[in-house]
């Protein structure tokens, strides 16, 4: 996802102020949750980026519908400053922004992993320890599958790859076979 220079500097601002309070990781997990809300539900996106709908009426929705839920000042008000801007339709952006800064604040990489089957926790856990001993970084890893994958993974990790696909090494054997063979 392309985030905008004016969803990193939201980001920035609800990072600087949560990290503060000692609450980031409180206020990243309250991001992900509005952001998956969000998505799940067109009424609510169309609501907030309808422009017959006044920006009062907004900021309205975003406090009756978060108060008491136990989300944190710091949110509820970026929400009511994002509602007051007209600038709803950035929440995903700002959420994606803001773990990207607060990854870089702790020295997290994060990557893709992808195969061919769904791996098993023990699996997973064994590929994260290698490319762990590799970077020598903390990381994070996403898990998908990949139906053009023959078999093994192929991990993306911050600007590395690490591919042990049933593929590549099918290719390197056929380059090998063709040196011997000339």
């Amino acid at each position: 996802m392309r985030v905008s220079e004016i969803s990193k500097r939201y980001a920035k601002a609800l990072l600087a102020v949560a990290k503060q309070k000692g609450i980031h990781s409180q206020v990243f997990a309250e991001l992900q949750t509005l952001v998956q809300s969000f998505a799940a539900d067109a009424s609510v996106k169309n609501y907030f980026e309808n422009p017959m709908v006044s920006s009062d009426q907004k900021i309205a929705a975003v406090k009756a519908a978060l108060s008491g839920k136990g989300v944190s000042e710091e949110v509820v008000n970026t929400l009511v400053l994002l509602a007051e801007k007209n600038r709803m339709d950035i929440l995903s952006q700002m959420a994606v922004a803001f773990r990207d800064l607060l990854d870089i604040e702790e020295g997290v990489t994060r990557g893709v992993v992808r195969s061919a089957q769904p791996l098993t926790a023990e699996a997973q856990k064994e590929i994260e320890q290698k490319i762990n001993k590799v970077l020598n970084k903390k990381i994070v890893l996403t898990y998908e599958q990949d139906s053009k994958l023959l078999g093994g993974v192929v991990a993306s990790v911050g600007g590395w790859t690490f591919d042990d696909s049933i593929d590549t090494h099918l290719k390197k054997l056929n380059e090998e076979l063709n040196r011997r063979a000339n």
